[in-house]
């Protein structure tokens, strides 16, 4: 867990999605279903535009150091497939396509279609971009990224910056 003054100059809302994301990406990492639902419940309590942005930058932002040279479709198949069959053994409650909705939405992919109209609740969204985030922190390479808490950091700076910048 980051410093408690960390996060001090943010919102009580961010650092609650802070807070949250952190708990539920250690409880997915260590498998731990009772803390992992928990700690979802409480993130899919918070603002969901708020969470679906913050989580977006951070799995693109961990995709990007990861990958430098980029990603190809087999390449983003491959994390899919083995972040659920990763989280399945302890998660069973595992929805494929809310990975790919996670995935192709922190990518700017996602779009919603006619045909499969499928929506995913927030709830869905934060039980899901946690354990994509905790697939991407198991990743060979990973050893030399810096904690999560710098990529939530990041990420708010970010969503920051792009507000600004959308003032009228």
């Amino acid at each position: 867990m980051p410093p408690a003054d960390a996060f001090s100059d943010l919102p009580a809302s961010a650092r609650t999605i802070t807070r949250t994301t952190i708990e539920a990406v250690n409880a997915a990492r260590a498998g731990d279903a009772p803390a992992f639902e928990e700690a979802t419940t409480a993130l899919g309590a918070c603002d969901p535009e708020q969470v679906r942005l913050v989580l977006g930058v951070v799995v693109r932002d961990l995709l990007e150091q990861l990958n430098p040279d980029g990603l190809g479709g087999d390449d983003l198949l491959e994390l899919i497939r083995n972040c659920a069959r990763r989280a399945f053994t302890w998660y069973p409650d595992i929805d494929v396509q809310a990975l790919v909705v996670v995935l192709t939405g922190a990518l700017g992919l996602h779009e919603e279609d006619s045909e499969n109209p499928r929506r995913y609740t927030p709830v869905q969204v934060a039980h899901h971009a946690p354990l994509f985030i905790a697939e991407l922190l198991t990743q060979p390479g990973q050893t030399e990224l810096p904690p999560l808490a710098v990529y939530l950091r990041s990420a708010f700076d970010q969503i920051r910056v792009s507000e600004l910048h959308e003032m009228p």
